[in-house]
């Protein structure tokens, strides 16, 4: 077999032209997030002595304000979080749930697809668990209060920061679904009943109003008090229909992470219902049974593998993944090294498969088998989410990935408090006899998956996470493989160009990869649809540890505002 390799590879040309931002490197503590603004809050709480946490909680606050239709307060996320006096590595999942009014079949309808319940308005709207997280976090590892870390948040959001072009074009593209449920001179972000320009000064003084309120009463002024009223009556309002008691009832969980390895470096992840931990390493499980290093980096052999091994875990995550609070899911089987090594083999490295049947985790593990009348099925996940990394001078990280779904979620704001709310429904399987398919309590099927890395010797070796929906998942096995094979890194790596392959689908392929590679992929049997390198691939963050040297290096994607601030 690896004569096979050998000769396809010396066959194509390696690919991949692009720029290079600088690396960012630190000795102190870093945050690298999507947004300057954002890193410089974290910054200046770790400058304060605060810790990774604190610093993690003020970055949240800072993107909720320079980055409103992407994450923040009306929406939720996952925080993965390592302790360096234990060692310990500790997962929050504060996803949103479905309200108690929701029914597997509420989305089914001729008139729900046509007018698209599950993503614009009120009925898509999941119930909110960002903020419990968020304070969840800062109570049990940070050392700081709420208002310290809200600081920087509340000074952005009164003072306002200038729009960027990027921007200015993410509130064009959602200018008429903001209309639809609030009236344009309640919305900060239109200008005289325009979208606001870039250059411009956006000012948000609800929102630092409301954070000043979680800041003196808690979140319990939130989740049983005025905010979460106004939250209600915005949801009913636009079509929904929540309760208080949805939000009273809301519940954040403390979870054990995903655990898996490659090549001797140990991952730690999300587990469900981020669907992104176990399939990122059931996705390096199969890679580490080809050479990728002497592949070479980008070439079409090694592309062709990644190709076919995303297609093998994509097949599973359709059928198998669930909110394990309502589903029984293979996770030991879907993590084997022994199940990777069933799925590496019927890899062909002639040809790619047109078509890839689910296999058998249930065989790898120890749980029962799940129903035989399940029915898996995936909701519509979108790419308009944050991630950020932080580390602190003691050596605890942080990593957290936060969304309110698609760009300015369900176009519901809350203009008594500068929230804009999610419509994080829209995840959910439209299909009523799927096991995706929405329940009151459940949570949303997502792909969310800030990563810790550590070394062979169990030391930091890196944090990462994405935003970009299932593309997480590639993104992330992609940018592993380019640091642990390539010996990238932060900022190469992320920065390099990306592919993306579901079962059964075309391959897609950022431009730049190098057309005798192309061509290589085509011969072995892929139909290739390309694109500009855009935040489609994944916008990844992540900070790389040099423990020799004591120093970290920042990446930060530029198919986003990433930058990362380190000192």
């Amino acid at each position: 077999m690896w004569r096979t390799l050998a000769w396809i590879a010396g066959t194509v040309v390696l690919g991949g032209a692009f720029s290079l931002a600088d690396e960012v490197i630190a000795r102190q503590g870093m945050v690298s997030s999507a947004h300057e603004l954002g890193s410089r809050a974290g910054v200046e709480i770790l400058q304060m002595g605060g810790n990774a946490v604190d610093a993690a909680v003020a970055t949240a606050l800072a993107l909720n304000v320079v980055e409103p239709n992407a994450s923040g307060i009306g929406g939720g996320g996952f925080m993965t979080v390592y302790l360096a006096a234990t060692g310990e590595v500790i997962v929050l999942d504060y996803r949103e749930v479905a309200p108690a009014s929701a029914t597997t079949d509420m989305y089914a309808s001729d008139q729900a697809k046509a007018e698209r319940w599950s993503s614009l308005g009120g009925r898509s709207v999941g119930v909110p668990g960002w903020l419990l997280g968020m304070w969840t976090a800062l109570e049990k590892y940070g050392t700081m209060t709420f208002a310290q870390v809200a600081a920087p948040a509340i000074r952005l959001a009164e003072e306002g920061f200038v729009v960027h072009p990027m921007q200015e074009g993410i509130i064009v593209d959602s200018f008429a679904k903001l209309l639809a449920y609030t009236s344009s001179d309640l919305l900060p972000y239109l200008e005289d009943g325009l979208p606001i320009g870039a250059g411009m000064n956006l000012r948000q003084p609800a929102l630092a109003e409301t954070f000043r309120l979680v800041s003196e009463h808690g979140p319990q002024v939130f989740y049983d008090g005025p905010i979460g009223e106004a939250i209600v009556a915005a949801v009913n309002k636009a079509g929904g229909a929540m309760t208080m008691d949805d939000l009273r009832g809301y519940a954040m969980e403390t979870r054990e992470p995903v655990f898996g390895t490659y090549r001797g470096y140990q991952i730690y992840s999300v587990p469900p219902a981020s669907s992104g931990g176990t399939h990122i390493v059931q996705l390096v499980n199969i890679l580490e049974h080809f050479p990728m290093r002497e592949l070479g980096h980008n070439s079409a052999v090694a592309l062709h593998i990644m190709a076919e091994a995303m297609k093998l875990v994509f097949a599973d995550r359709g059928k198998y993944m669930a909110d394990t609070a309502f589903a029984d899911v293979p996770l030991a089987g879907l993590t084997s090294k022994a199940y990777a090594r069933e799925l590496a083999s019927k890899i062909d490295l002639t040809q790619a498969a047109t078509q890839v049947s689910p296999g058998d985790p249930w065989m790898y593990g120890p749980q029962a088998r799940g129903a035989p009348d399940a029915v898996g099925g995936l909701g519509g996940e979108l790419t308009s989410t944050s991630h950020f990394s932080v580390v602190d001078a003691a050596g605890n990280i942080v990593g957290a990935t936060n969304t309110i779904n698609q760009f300015f979620g369900s176009g519901v704001f809350v203009p008594e408090h500068g929230i804009m709310l999610n419509n994080q429904m829209d995840d959910f399987s439209k299909d009523p006899a799927s096991v995706n398919a929405p329940e009151p309590g459940k949570r949303p099927l997502s792909s969310m998956s800030p990563t810790v890395v550590l070394d062979p010797e169990g030391r930091p070796f890196m944090i990462v996470g994405s935003a970009g929906a299932t593309r997480i998942i590639t993104a992330l096995a992609q940018i592993i493989v380019n640091v642990v094979d390539h010996g990238m890194k932060m900022d190469e790596a992320i920065e390099q160009l990306r592919i993306y392959s579901l079962e059964g689908g075309d391959l897609f392929y950022e431009r730049g990869i190098d057309s005798a590679v192309l061509t290589g992929l085509e011969e072995l049997g892929h139909t290739l649809a390309g694109g500009a390198k855009s935040s489609t691939f994944g916008t990844a963050q992540g900070i790389l540890f040099d423990p020799d040297a004591g120093v970290m290096y920042g990446g930060a994607d530029s198919r986003r505002l990433g930058v990362a601030v380190g000192y």
